[in-house]
């Protein structure tokens, strides 16, 4: 499952929900049919029969079965996920965030300087915060450091640019 966002409340009378979604840049939920809301440690599987962006933050959706102002109050809160196999296929040189969660970091010259353990982006381009068992390195997800990403094997290699690891 891939978190997307949480339920902030209701929207109108008519079962409408507010949500926040986690990266609201992304089209991701204009292009699947369902959706899972987890609550109380309970996931439950939604048909998703509308959605609009309200502003740069919020989006309203509309759910299968969720038909009134009670039953959209009684979600908010819950955490909307997607299955990863739901998930369009990212575009040629991109990837989802949970791809790159748990990969091993490699230099060219075959030397491990830890996993990736979270990803932030600056605006111009994301961060990978990478732990190893001695310190934590920042790489930025540019084309001069990455230079082979596999998530099948779960494995990056980067070219360090001077002072990265300083």
């Amino acid at each position: 499952m891939l978190r997307v966002g949480r339920i902030t409340g209701a929207h109108g009378l008519k079962g409408a929900l507010r949500l926040r979604p986690d990266n609201p840049d992304s089209d991701t939920l204009e292009q699947v049919a369902r959706v899972f809301l987890e609550s109380a440690g309970q996931a439950r599987e939604f048909r998703l029969t509308g959605m609009t962006r309200l502003n740069a933050t919020t989006r309203r959706i509309t759910l299968e079965g969720v038909a009134d102002v009670n039953a959209a109050e009684s979600l908010k809160g819950a955490v909307v996920m997607l299955a990863t196999e739901d998930v369009p296929a990212a575009k040629p040189g991109e990837f989802y965030y949970y791809e790159a969660i748990g990969c091993e970091v490699f230099l060219t010259d075959g030397s491990r300087i830890g996993t990736i353990e979270e990803i932030f982006s600056t605006g111009a381009h994301d961060i990978w915060v990478v732990r190893g068992s001695e310190r934590e390195v920042l790489v930025p997800v540019i084309e001069d450091v990455v230079k082979a990403m596999d998530f099948a094997a779960r494995r990056v290699t980067i070219e360090p640019i001077p002072g990265l690891l300083d």
